[in-house]
C-alpha cells in the first residue's frame, strides 16, 4: 500500500492554488495522525512540504485547540522560532474535524547537539514573543479537571482522589506575569538544521520549535518548571542560564535568579500533577503500559503531599 492511499486529499480542494502530491504519515507527535504533505502551487510553478495537524478525538482529550494554535502561529509568524501556518481547514462533509496545515521544517530531532543552555536560551526567546490573546490563557486547574473527567473511574484510587482535592484547595502560585508560554519544550519538539552549530561557535544558533498544540499566555515560571523536568536539567544552572538569556531579549528583566528559583521549585508538584493526569489520558487513547508506570510513579511521588 502507498503512503497517500489511506490519505484523504478531498478537503485540500478547498485551498486555492495547491495542487496535492503525495502524503506521508509522520510517526510520534500527539495524535499519531499528522501526515506531510506535498503541495504543488500552480501560481509559481513550484512545490512545497507542509504538515498535516487533524484535531482528533484524542487530540481533544489533551485539551489541544487547533484554532488556537493557529492564530498564535500566525502572531509569531515572523520569528523564525516556529512554522509558518499556511491554513487552518474548517470540518466539513468529507472531514468532521479542524485541520491545521504549517509549513515543513527540514532538519533532525534535537539531542545532544542542543546544550542545557542553549534550551535555556531557546525558553527565552519564546518568552519573548508576542503575549497570545487572553482567552487562550493556560488555566491550570481548569485543565487539571479537564484531564480528571477524562480519566476512567478505575484509576481514581482513594490516594488519587485524595490528591486531587489537594491541588483543588490549593491557591495557583503567582509570580509573574504572563508570557507566551510553550509548555512543551523538550529537545524531541527542537528541530535542528544540518549546518547548526553550538553556542560556543555561533552566537546565533537557527534552532526552531514545533507542536505548539499546548502554546498558551501563563506564568514563565511554570514554562521553565516544565521545561526543567521534561529534559531533566538541573535546576539551579537552569535558572541561571535562562535569567542570562532573557536578558537579551528583554531589557526590562530585572534579573533575580533567586525568586525564578522559588517560583520555579513552587510549580514543580504542580507539573508533576499534570503530568501524572496526561499520562493517565494518554494510557486510556494508547494503552501503552510505559504511560501507566509513569503516572503510578507520579502518584507514589506526590503522595506525600496529603499524607
Amino acid at each position: 500500500m502507498k503512503d497517500n492511499e489511506r490519505f484523504d486529499p478531498t478537503p485540500l480542494s478547498l485551498l486555492p492554488d495547491a495542487q496535492f502530491l503525495a502524503a506521508t504519515p509522520l510517526s510520534g507527535g500527539l495524535t499519531n495522525r499528522c501526515w506531510k504533505l506535498s503541495l504543488y502551487h500552480p501560481s509559481t510553478q513550484s512545490s512545497a512540504d507542509y504538515v498535516w495537524r487533524p484535531l482528533t478525538q484524542s487530540a481533544y482529550m489533551f485539551g489541544v485547540n487547533r484554532q488556537h494554535e493557529y492564530q498564535l502561529l500566525q502572531a509569531i509568524a515572523e520569528s523564525g522560532i516556529a512554522p509558518k501556518p499556511y491554513s487552518l481547514l474548517p470540518p466539513s462533509s468529507s472531514m468532521n474535524e479542524q485541520v491545521l496545515i504549517v509549513e515543513w521544517l527540514e532538519g533532525k530531532q534535537a539531542a545532544d547537539d542542543v546544550s542545557d543552555t542553549e534550551l535555556c536560551q531557546l525558553q527565552a526567546q519564546i518568552h519573548a514573543l508576542p503575549l497570545p490573546l487572553p482567552e487562550h490563557r493556560l488555566e491550570v486547574k481548569q485543565r487539571l479537571s479537564f484531564y480528571w473527567q477524562h480519566i476512567p473511574e478505575q484509576f481514581k484510587s482513594i490516594q488519587l482522589v485524595a490528591i486531587h482535592h489537594y491541588f483543588q484547595a490549593q491557591s495557583l502560585p503567582q509570580y509573574f506575569s504572563d508570557t507566551c508560554c510553550h509548555f512543551d519544550l523538550g529537545r524531541y519538539n527542537i528541530i535542528v538544521p544540518s549546518d547548526h552549530q553550538s553556542i560556543a561557535q555561533s552566537e546565533q544558533p537557527r534552532l526552531t520549535v514545533i507542536d505548539w498544540e499546548y502554546a498558551a499566555a501563563g506564568d514563565p515560571s511554570l514554562d521553565l518548571a516544565m521545561t526543567i523536568i521534561a529534559n531533566d536539567l538541573d535546576l539551579e544552572r537552569a535558572v541561571i542560564d535562562y535569567c542570562r538569556a532573557r536578558l537579551q531579549h528583554d531589557d526590562t528583566f530585572v534579573v533575580n535568579p533567586e525568586h525564578w528559583l522559588e517560583a520555579v521549585n513552587a510549580w514543580q508538584p504542580w507539573c508533576e500533577y499534570l503530568a501524572l493526569l496526561w499520562y493517565l489520558v494518554g494510557y486510556q487513547v494508547w494503552g501503552d503500559e510505559e504511560y501507566l508506570y509513569q503516572a503510578n510513579r507520579l502518584e507514589q511521588k506526590l503522595a506525600s503531599l496529603v499524607n
